[in-house]
């Protein structure tokens, strides 16, 4: 059995991931891994010192105790300066930021936006480049992005982190897809907006990074999120640790040094195809604020201001659909995030969504989608 200390952070989505991936290994090569709960910036804990182990992974900032053990032949990781500063190049493992930001590039793209923003931070290198991959993808097809860059931690206050995103959100030309380095930038960003009275993703439609269920499910609007695939390079270092801890040298060691993202997980804030029409996202916006059980085509074409027949071909025109089956598939995609999510009884969601009897709300949904609201229910459980 192998003994391997694992010194990374757990407060992060992408250290979780990291051991995870780490461990998937380990489980399948009979190591026993060594992890406790720990911040970004913490120190390596003293029970590294003398650690009797085979190897070491770490991404502390603070490597007093790694570097004396490396200088006793124990193989150590340092992920920490894996993309070294102004070359580009990769000594060990790290995520291919430029392909995430590509894969950002290309989801507005297929949206159909011609407006696009950047939203990270100057003096870090995974943003930097995030953004080149972004600006590069977007430039290939005659587009150029407007970039913000927010001051690095240690030299934020309230004032200059909300107010300097602030006013880039506001001045950003509508329909716009932002681009955010990461998803505490865009939670960030989407709390920005709404209280700017900015409609998501109808005029702003924002794609963070690192698919963190701490930020993407408790945004005001739910975030759309790449997934870089960190228990997968988590994988790979510890093979890399594998081979190192065999004696082989790193020079010799032939393994994947960059791993592509994983994909894009789509939700409310970038599932919508862009619109120019202002009335049309008018139309979209009010879908989505209500209790759409409660409206009616009438209604929301007075609400807009126009007539209905108006109201009608201008969605038409612009969506492909009619305002009534759009106005069906919210139904549908309400009913189908409260079955899944929730243990919500069928009276409660028709309640919600603003059913008069669950009774209407099931034989809407049967017609929409061929199943019973306890079938659906059933399925996603499986």
């Amino acid at each position: 059995m192998r003994h391997v200390a694992a010194i990374i952070e757990t407060s992060t989505q992408y250290g979780r991931n990291l051991i995870r991936g780490i461990a998937r290994y380990g489980r399948l090569h009979d190591w026993q891994l060594h992890f406790e709960y720990r911040g970004k910036t913490a120190a390596e804990p003293d029970w590294l010192e003398d650690f009797k182990g085979d190897g070491v992974i770490t991404t502390s900032p603070d490597q007093s105790h790694s570097r004396a053990l490396r200088k006793k032949g124990i193989p150590v990781i340092d992920l920490l300066s894996t993309l070294s500063e102004g070359r580009g190049e990769h000594a060990f493992i790290d995520s291919d930021h430029r392909a995430v930001g590509r894969m950002a590039a290309a989801h507005f793209m297929e949206k159909g936006h011609r407006n696009f923003a950047f939203l990270g931070y100057s003096d870090h290198p995974v943003s930097r480049e995030r953004e080149i991959g972004f600006s590069e993808a977007l430039a290939q097809r005659g587009f150029v992005p407007l970039c913000h860059h927010t001051p690095e931690r240690k030299a934020r206050t309230f004032e200059n982190l909300q107010g300097g995103d602030g006013q880039f959100i506001a001045s950003l030309p509508k329909p716009c897809g932002l681009f955010c380095c990461w998803d505490e930038v865009a939670f960030r960003a989407v709390h920005t907006a709404v209280e700017q009275g900015v409609a998501m993703p109808e005029e702003l439609a924002i794609v963070g990074v690192d698919n963190d269920p701490v930020f993407v499910s408790t945004a005001r609007i739910p975030l759309s999120s790449i997934d870089p695939d960190i228990i997968r390079m988590g994988f790979l270092t510890a093979s890399w640790l594998g081979e190192m801890m065999e004696g082989r040298k790193i020079e010799a060691i032939e393994l994947d040094r960059l791993v592509p993202p994983k994909g894009l997980v789509v939700r409310q804030s970038s599932a919508l195809e862009t619109v120019e029409d202002p009335l049309v996202r008018r139309f979209l916006e009010l879908l989505r604020q209500q209790r759409p059980g409660l409206l009616s085509i009438g209604d929301l074409a007075s609400d807009c201001h126009v007539s209905r027949r108006l109201l009608e071909q201008r969605v038409k025109e612009a969506t492909g659909k009619t305002p009534r089956q759009l106005l069906s598939q919210t139904l549908v995609d309400g009913i189908q995030r409260f079955l899944a999510q929730t243990d919500y009884t069928l009276a409660h969601i028709a309640d919600l969504l603003g059913f008069e009897h669950a009774e209407r709300l099931s034989h809407l949904f049967r017609r929409q989608t061929g199943m019973t609201p306890g079938e659906y229910r059933r399925s996603t459980l499986k």
